[in-house]
């Protein structure tokens, strides 16, 4: 699959859902090792408004897909992960107006979307563990490997290596954002909840590009 067009993005976004939901349990354990415990609750109020959004629904461009995606996430899952949701789902339909696919240049372009959209809405950087400590070094490689001319599927691989390398490193980072921070040095030793839910979604995203949708 080179580039992902309409029905192709409808696909992905269920297949994505059906597995972060799938995931419910195994987010919460990671949260609550930091946080208050609910990241996989959030995830399927989130996905499973997405999937009663989107499903069997005719749509005339992307943006539209990922904006309705974002307002499922934003009126349904109430919380600051689920707004960071809604927030990189509008970001990426921003770049995606007026395109016809998702090939290794959009991809790109909305991964680093996400990363300045995540940062201005968290007010969380580089290195305070956050889902930002995969998301940020997974732009940065999907960018590269755009420019080296790469296929879609291999931007993807490269992409989740990234973000797998950055949610690793922050097992010994210290929380310095949201409820996490207050929890200071007892974080060190817990991977980032947030990193780790983005691994799965790009996991998911992978299997599907393997499968050929």
């Amino acid at each position: 699959m080179d580039r992902i067009g309409k029905d192709e993005l409808v696909a992905l976004i269920l297949a994505l859902a059906s597995d972060m939901i799938a995931a419910k349990d195994e987010l919460n354990t990671l949260d609550g090792a930091i946080g208050d415990g609910d990241l996989g609750i959030t995830m399927t109020l989130g996905f499973k408004a997405i999937e009663q959004q989107i499903k069997g629904r005719p749509y005339a461009d992307l943006q539209a897909i990922f904006a309705d995606c974002g307002a499922a996430f934003a009126d349904n899952a109430a919380s600051t992960f689920g707004a960071l949701m809604a927030t990189m789902f509008n970001r990426a339909g921003r770049v995606m107006k007026g395109k016809a696919a998702i090939g290794p240049e959009e991809g790109a372009e909305i991964l680093k979307a996400a990363v300045e959209g995540v940062a201005k809405r968290g007010g969380a950087s580089l290195g305070d563990k956050t889902i930002l400590d995969a998301l940020s070094p997974a732009a940065e490689a999907s960018e590269r490997a755009a420019l080296a001319g790469q296929s879609l599927t291999a931007c993807l691989e490269a992409v989740l290596n990234a973000a797998r390398a950055g949610a690793e490193a922050t097992v010994q980072m210290r929380s310095k954002a949201g409820r996490a921070g207050w929890l200071g040095d007892r974080t060190v030793g817990a991977k980032d909840p947030g990193a780790a839910a983005f691994v799965l979604m790009l996991e998911s995203a992978a299997n599907f590009m393997m499968r050929g949708g």
